[in-house]
């Protein structure tokens, strides 16, 4: 009995001291801060307007931006549906209830389909409507009948007569001609009347969609029509937009004309906008800047430089007889305001911060918090902060070239690193060029090697010749650094260079096949190199090493990295199947799990005394006992795929998101 009520007290013993590693574990997690940084801007997909001057704005991931003074400042209000690939291709805002606005969304995921979502409270909170089947693509609201919702989709065209409840189908189930829906109209003085455009043509119902016409007489064939606009005062004139140019009709889409002020240059017009107390005012928002008429479209100017990709258009009403304000959304400037009938513009992006990130690096040989952010909003731009973030300001590329300065655009970059000797760029061509901090620009590092050398640091004899040289190009995306080389794959092997010496091919690695990752210890001793299935491990700078297996079941090595303490080399490895470990040089791996899920591991840090990784389909998960254990960091408002990981200083990382653009973390005491 007495070894009974031991061995009774020892269970609840465990039981209590589990739930005090609970209790730990969720104070940590309450104690991490998030917070947005990053350059303000970002990518607008679409733009509402509502009562009072409110504005809605919604992103390619599901988020929802408003302005309560005319694009003043913005605030996140929140995510449409618990998916990251959410794309809000249109917002309307209900004009008798102020809190209200209805977003039409489609998945970027073939096949997942979309749907109507609403929200009560000014974009705080979503609630799907209707159609989770459909991509929905366009959403009106019928504004002499407010109950009444159209929407367009891949299948075709969709109503609601009770503000989104209940829907149903009003255009031909599997009808070839009208399906793809692009762009809805809705007459404003009889809902039943209703224009779809479609990728092949535009469409017209009179009766509320028992019937069907096409109505193309005028467009060229096989015109996308991307935007209908019916003239706020007179019903009888529509706008529409397509391919091949804009077009006006006199006689409700009877026939169109194409209009002559605006290129044929400017073909992807994304939405036509009125000035509803101006409306011989028009707005084209295009792929080659904003379009403006001020005669019901006899005469077109673009107001806006060629290079603005103009996604969205919304007129605040100004005072009596003035025109109204102007705000865009685009793919690269973010939104931006006139408040001269679009005549000029300025940013109005304070408190937008939604930038998709490429890639984020840290200067880890110098300084963490210097940082490099590489982002697309429809234009890719490399920034620098020198402040872990709080400040950024546009990086120079200009390179110098033969006699003349090049300029390196961001699409010719693979990827870059921080080296000892400044930032590298490594482009697609396989070149490698550093960052000069003195003259301002970009120089090649023209890697060369020496023919019959294989240690750049032997030189040559006195009175031998200097043998020729093969110049070198990396092949992959895998580089490592040490303080004093750089280490990559090339055609003829696996390289070491120097700066200002030829480059060695290392023995201990051969002529390794297709490279996956390579690791270097700070002071180049130790060397690793995932390779063939395989992995090598060189204690000797590269001289000779050892081949060792690679985890049973993983065909995708991310990345490798290790250190060596008391004598024991620890090695840490992403797969497309985990994160394994290795406390022994890579002779026996371990699966590290324990909060960690199974799938294709990403990014790392390995910062001080801790350890984050993120997981491709999206997951950022912190290890305070080197792997043993993981901890989930992000939530809804964090989630996103990682494009980069950087410890600015002790317990403070710095994340860059391809959904959320630039986050700080600020991981609180550790437990």
């Amino acid at each position: 009995m007495a070894r009974r009520g031991e061995n009774t007290e020892r269970l609840l013993l465990r039981i209590w001291i589990a739930v005090l590693i609970t209790l730990s574990a969720a104070a940590g997690a309450a104690a991490q801060i998030w917070q947005r940084l990053g350059p303000e801007g970002g990518m607008v997909v679409s733009l509402a307007t509502a009562t009072g001057g409110r504005l809605f704005l919604g992103t390619a991931d599901g988020h929802v931006f408003a302005s309560e003074d005319g694009a003043g400042r913005w605030e996140l209000r929140g995510r449409v549906d618990s998916r990251t690939d959410a794309v809000i291709s249109r917002l309307v805002a209900d004009p008798r209830e102020l809190n209200r606005v209805y977003a039409a969304v489609w998945y970027q995921e073939p096949g997942k389909g979309g749907g109507v979502f609403r929200s009560e409270d000014s974009g705080r909170t979503w609630s799907q409507l209707g159609l989770p089947e459909e991509e929905v693509r366009a959403l009106e609201l019928a504004s002499g009948q407010p109950d009444v919702l159209v929407a367009g989709t891949r299948s075709g065209v969709f109503r609601s007569r009770d503000t989104g409840r209940n829907w149903e189908r009003i255009s031909p189930a599997g009808d070839a001609e009208l399906e793809n829906v692009d762009s809805i109209a809705v007459d404003p003085g009889d809902s039943s009347i209703i224009y779809a455009g479609t990728f092949h043509l535009p469409w017209k119902t009179t009766d509320g969609g028992k019937t069907w016409n096409s109505v193309a007489a005028g467009l060229i064939d096989d015109s996308d029509i991307m935007s209908l606009r019916v003239d706020a005062t007179n019903p009888s004139r529509v706008y529409l937009s397509a391919c091949s140019g804009i077009y006006r009709s006199e006689n409700q889409g009877g026939v169109w004309t194409k209009l002559q002020g605006i290129p044929y240059a400017a073909r992807r017009t994304h939405q036509i906008v009125q000035d509803t107390r101006h409306p011989e005012i028009l707005y084209a928002a295009t792929t080659e800047g904003l379009w403006v008429t001020r005669d019901a479209g006899e005469n077109w100017k673009r107001t806006t430089p060629k290079d603005w990709v103009v996604t969205g258009v919304v007129v605040l009403a100004g005072n009596e007889g003035a025109p109204g304000k102007v705000v865009l959304g685009t793919e690269g400037q973010g939104v931006l305001v006139s408040e001269d009938a679009g005549e000029n513009f300025l940013g109005a992006n304070a408190g937008f911060r939604h930038l998709v990130v490429k890639q984020l690096v840290a200067d880890t040989w110098q300084d963490p918090r210097h940082l490099l952010l590489w982002t697309e909003q429809g234009v890719e731009r490399i920034w620098e902060s020198r402040d872990a973030g709080k400040s950024w300001a546009p990086m120079q590329l200009a390179a110098e070239g033969p006699g003349e300065t090049l300029v390196l655009h961001p699409e010719m970059i693979q990827k870059i690193y921080a080296s000892p000797w400044g930032w590298l760029a490594q482009l697609n061509s396989g070149q490698i060029w550093m960052w000069d901090a003195n003259k301002g620009r970009w120089k090649e590092w023209k890697f060369a090697l020496a023919s019959g050398s294989t240690d750049p640091a032997r030189g040559t004899r006195k009175g031998r010749r200097s043998a020729p040289r093969i110049a070198l190009k990396v092949s992959g995306s895998s580089i490592a650094l040490s303080r004093n080389a750089i280490y990559f794959a090339a055609r003829e092997g696996v390289m070491r260079c120097s700066p200002g010496a030829a480059c060695a091919r290392m023995q201990a690695f051969g002529r390794s096949g297709l490279v996956d990752a390579i690791w270097a210890s700070g002071d180049g001793q130790l060397l690793g190199v995932a390779a063939d299935g395989k992995l090598r491990i060189s204690v000797n700078a590269g001289a000779d090493g050892v081949w060792r297996d690679l985890p049973a079941g993983i065909t995708e090595v991310a990345w490798l990295d290790g250190w060596l303490r008391a004598g024991r080399l620890t090695l840490f490895l992403g797969t497309d199947n985990g994160l394994f470990a290795s406390l022994d040089g890579g002779v026996r791996w371990m699966r590290r799990e324990n909060g960690l899920p199974a799938g294709p591991i990403e990014r790392w840090l390995r910062g001080d005394n801790i350890l984050m990784v993120s997981l491709r389909q999206g997951g950022l998960y912190l290890s305070r006992d080197e792997g043993t254990s993981w901890t989930r960091l992000d939530e809804d408002a964090e989630r996103g795929r990682a494009a980069g990981l950087a410890e600015v200083e002790p317990g403070v990382v710095i994340v860059g998101s391809q959904r959320e653009g630039v986050l700080q973390l600020e991981l609180g005491p550790g437990k």
